[in-house]
């Protein structure tokens, strides 16, 4: 197999230039997208990266923009929302993975990532799957639940006031995050879906899709990701117990070893 890494420019909303890492093979036809959590670095995925490239999968990966590696880094001045990632950042990645001529596509998103990706695959053919993701609409989620977004919506909102975005390292959420992004993620929180992202009624995908749940994911619990999962007309739940392996907050833990999560995806794949 002989395989090679590429480095690609694509540019976002004109003064960003994002730094894509493209991996491929000669002998697979099978490309992977992938997108992060919020406030994670691509580079902490980087285990995960290795066991499916090693599986020989086509690899297209980026931080978000003002985020990780690129530049310039998300303030009062560049901003952007979930509207600015599905229509100008992911098709751009995806006109990459249809460069390699792949006969199978997918775009595979962690927590937000998912968010992304299901929203995404509303209007693009294209294989999804999330993980540690669901729908964060209150509705969802058990009384502490719903307590604790609460309180996280309202920190964040203020602190959006204050700096004109979410400095997210001053109360350990990411570094910084998009002041757009952050407001489409707290609405989501009251109407429990994503109308306000397009304006558009929302539809139901009838993509191939896998969403796997964490045990014990107290940032994505069952519920969630079944509330998620609900804009593909027919899709995959698998759930993981992780917990007698992996210690620590399973909703990110899990990328310090991804094995079993990359098993999962392999054996899904193969069977669609």
């Amino acid at each position: 197999m002989k395989s090679e890494l590429s480095i690609q420019k694509i540019n976002f909303k004109d003064i960003s230039n994002i730094q894509v890492d493209h991996w491929s093979n000669t002998l697979h036809t099978t490309s992977i997208i992938f997108l992060p959590a919020i406030g994670v670095p691509v580079a902490k995925y980087e285990k995960l990266f290795q066991h499916l490239f090693g599986i020989g999968y086509n690899l297209i990966y980026a931080d978000y923009p003002g985020c990780g590696r690129n530049t310039p880094t998300v303030s009062r001045h560049f901003d952007y929302g979930y509207a600015d990632l599905i229509d100008e950042f992911i098709p751009q990645l995806h006109k990459i993975a249809k460069g390699n001529a792949a006969k199978k596509i997918i775009l595979f998103g962690h927590s937000l990532g998912g968010h992304l990706a299901t929203l995404y695959a509303q209007h693009h053919r294209i294989i999804t799957i999330g993980i540690a993701t669901g729908n964060i609409g209150l509705r969802y989620w058990d009384l502490k639940g719903k307590i604790n977004i609460l309180k996280a919506a309202t920190v964040f909102n203020v602190m959006i006031l204050k700096d004109g975005f979410l400095a997210g390292y001053k109360v350990g959420f990411g570094n910084k995050e998009a002041k757009s992004l952050m407001r489409d993620w707290s609405k989501t929180i009251f109407t429990g879906n994503y109308k306000h992202i397009s304006g558009k009624n929302e539809s139901v995908s009838s993509n191939q899709a896998l969403f796997i749940q964490l045990k014990n994911d107290h940032f994505a619990p069952l519920p969630s990701t079944l509330g998620l999962s609900k804009y593909f007309t027919n899709p995959d739940i698998i759930t993981l117990d992780l917990t007698s392996d992996i210690q620590g907050n399973q909703h990110s833990a899990w990328i310090k070893q991804p094995e079993l999560i990359v098993t999962t995806i392999k054996n899904w794949l193969q069977k669609h």
